[in-house]
């Protein structure tokens, strides 16, 4: 499989998210990639994220299910605390949905956009695993 066709399968299994217009800043490259990258890999992969958080918290002698709500939302703000190997999966899951042009993106701004998926996937765990 060649690299441009393996960017077309990736592009075409994203889910569309309308995206709201922003002025051109400094953050306007972050912030088109968060918007047009970012937030459609993280819908597409959001039942993965959720088993493996909830793998990694039963594995842990946690059984999150049964969990109180304000305990959840603790567990979660640990996990992405102290928790780099689960980090580490959860990054992976995302970069592994990356074309090569967005890889190249990804990695000049790397610390940004680390910041951002993490931030957005423990929203995402948070909605999802408490909220519903």
């Amino acid at each position: 499989m060649s690299i441009s066709s393996r960017d077309n399968l990736l592009l075409n299994s994203r889910p569309v998210i309308k995206c709201v217009k922003i002025s051109n800043t400094e953050d306007f490259i972050i912030e088109d990639f968060q918007n047009k990258v970012l937030r459609p890999i993280l819908k597409f992969q959001n039942d993965l994220f959720i088993n493996l958080f909830i793998k990694y918290s039963n594995n842990n002698k946690q059984v999150f299910k049964t969990l109180k709500l304000e305990v959840k939302g603790k567990v979660i703000d640990d996990n992405f605390k102290r928790n780099s190997s689960l980090k580490q999966l959860l990054l992976g899951s995302v970069i592994a949905f990356f074309t090569s042009d967005e890889f190249i993106t990804y990695d000049n701004y790397t610390y940004e956009i680390n910041k951002r998926i993490f931030s957005m996937l423990k929203v995402r765990l948070k909605d999802h695993l408490i909220h519903s």
